[in-house]
């Protein structure tokens, strides 16, 4: 291990506190448009900033702090860093200043400006893949690259790759998101074979299979619901799996029971001690973290000396104690291009952060538990026309993912004979895993429902049994760069005038 890794946490505490006023001193102060505005107006001096607590003087932020919107599309450009010769000459740190002149001397100033250009000019945008009307993006510099790489060496050692024997597969798509380019990042930084596929969508699931044939990779990378859908594929197609021995997934959240079903695939498919460890990582942070290969109980590990991780209360914002559920906070400590301090994720943890060391794996890091859910998987359900019910789409995403009778499913939430003003449908659409008489298969139908309606609190409006095939069409499994496992087709209604007004509209 190294000291990025085993340090103790008060002594991380200081360095974190440390780091980040240095960055905000020499990078986010001077270069940074949002930020700059920001702590001249609330009066933030950056050398107050001296524990975890102090943290709460900076004011946090969120999606829709950057997120475009067309009266604003140009908003995530301010949270990219902006220097000129002038913030730069008024701002470097005099060791770096020499550096540049010692440069300039003996190569000279275009030197200096290929040197600069590199470190700050944005070369890549990944974009994220949230509900707003319009994509946000985020920039990267050769600088952040260089980050992402030396992230997935810690990848690839937390996760004991192996070079020498080890060869990797990534179904994710080509997309410019993150999992792809962090996946290839494993693979550079570590020295590992990797072979990008693209998905089901570039190559097909029979391509696919037959490339794994081939390279026989330890480990495969992917999206959840894609990856069950190409093992489940490969074992029913008598695929030798033997040499598999992880499933890298993200982009979903992943649970148990969800981790037990993969398991038992791979072992059909003849894989002895098969791991299935979960990735997380979101657009914002332009990075990843991994569980523990100790298993997911301990959670995921983060980079002390790249980031730091608050978690606060999601409704008043206030921070709470380690070991408490909260929603995850974000701020970067190093980086380049686009970059956002205190950064709300959604993403609500239960059991919170915990500083100790890993029962798992030895490592001295500050780790989250692996129990994620989003909140804006809280949605408003009108079932009546007179009152709503507030509903968590994590449960009911986790219980239909866990059910091991259930091979495929899809939510779709609807109006009413798409009448925006009648209440709400949800069509709950199944193909069953076994071969099952017409009784079974109601008995199944009202088994699920119930389990529904006991942790949601809310029944389907009806559900419908579905081959496989056709459900696999409707998810877009091999055509979409993520599945449609829950759709909300509401939004898509539009008010219609009423009867009069169409009949004052047409002088009747």
């Amino acid at each position: 291990m190294g000291s990025w890794d085993s340090l103790g946490f008060e002594q991380q505490e200081a360095q974190q506190m440390a780091r980040l006023r240095r960055f905000l001193r020499e990078q986010i102060l001077p270069f940074h448009p949002h930020y700059g505005e920001l702590f001249a107006e609330h009066g933030i001096e950056v050398d107050s900033l001296r524990s975890y607590a102090d943290l709460a003087q900076i004011p946090l932020s969120s999606k829709a702090d950057v997120a475009p919107d067309h009266d604003d599309p140009q908003r995530p450009k301010k949270f990219v860093l902006q220097p000129t010769p002038e913030t730069l000459r008024a701002s470097l740190p005099l060791g770096r200043k020499l550096s540049l002149l010692w440069t300039k001397t003996r190569h000279g100033v275009e030197e200096v400006q290929r040197r600069v250009g590199l470190e700050y000019r944005p070369v890549q945008a990944y974009f994220t893949t949230g509900r707003t009307a319009l994509p946000t993006s985020f920039f990267l510099s050769k600088y952040d690259l260089d980050l992402l790489e030396r992230v997935g060496g810690r990848i690839a050692e937390v996760n004991e790759v192996d070079p020498r024997a080890d060869r990797i597969v990534s179904l994710f798509p080509y997309a410019p998101h993150l999992a792809f380019w962090q996946v290839q990042a494993v693979g550079l930084s570590s020295g590992t074979f990797m072979l990008q596929t693209g998905g089901g969508k570039a190559m097909g699931s029979d391509g696919i299979l037959r490339v794994i044939d081939k390279v026989r990779p330890s480990f495969v990378c992917g999206i959840p619901g894609y990856t069950y859908h190409l093992i489940r594929k490969a074992v029913e197609t008598g695929c030798d799996l033997s040499f598999v021995k992880t499933l890298f997934l993200g982009g979903d959240r992943v649970t148990d029971d969800y981790r037990r079903k993969l398991c038992d695939l791979l072992r059909q498919g003849g894989s002895s001690d098969p791991k299935v460890v979960s990735i997380l990582g979101f657009t914002e942070a332009k990075k990843c973290w991994s569980e523990c290969t100790g298993g997911p109980e301990h959670g995921f590990h983060t980079y002390p000396d790249l980031d730091l991780f608050e978690m606060v209360d999601p409704d008043t914002g206030l921070p709470v104690p380690d070991g408490t559920t909260g929603e995850m906070v974000y701020t970067p400590l190093d980086g380049r291009g686009s970059l956002i301090l205190r950064y709300r994720t959604g993403d609500i943890v239960e059991g919170g952060m915990v500083r100790e060391r890993c029962p798992g794996c030895g490592r001295m890091v500050p780790r989250f538990s692996s129990n994620l859910s989003r909140r804006s998987n809280l949605t408003d359900f009108s079932l009546t026309k007179i009152k709503g019910t507030l509903v968590n789409l994590n449960v009911m995403s986790d219980l239909l993912t866990g059910d091991s009778r259930i091979d495929e499913w899809q939510l779709v939430i609807q109006k009413r004979d798409d009448d925006p003003f009648d209440v709400d449908e949800l069509i709950l659409y199944l193909s069953l895993r076994d071969d099952e008489d017409d009784d079974e298969v109601e008995a199944t139908v009202k088994s699920v429902e119930r389990a529904l309606a006991n942790a949601s609190e809310v029944c389907p409006t009806r559900t419908e049994v579905l081959p496989r095939e056709e459900l696999l069409e409707m998810l877009g499994m091999e055509t979409q760069l993520k599945e449609q496992r829950i759709l909300d087709r509401r939004n898509l209604v539009k008010s219609q005038p009423s009867a009069s007004g169409a009949e004052a509209a047409s002088g009747s």
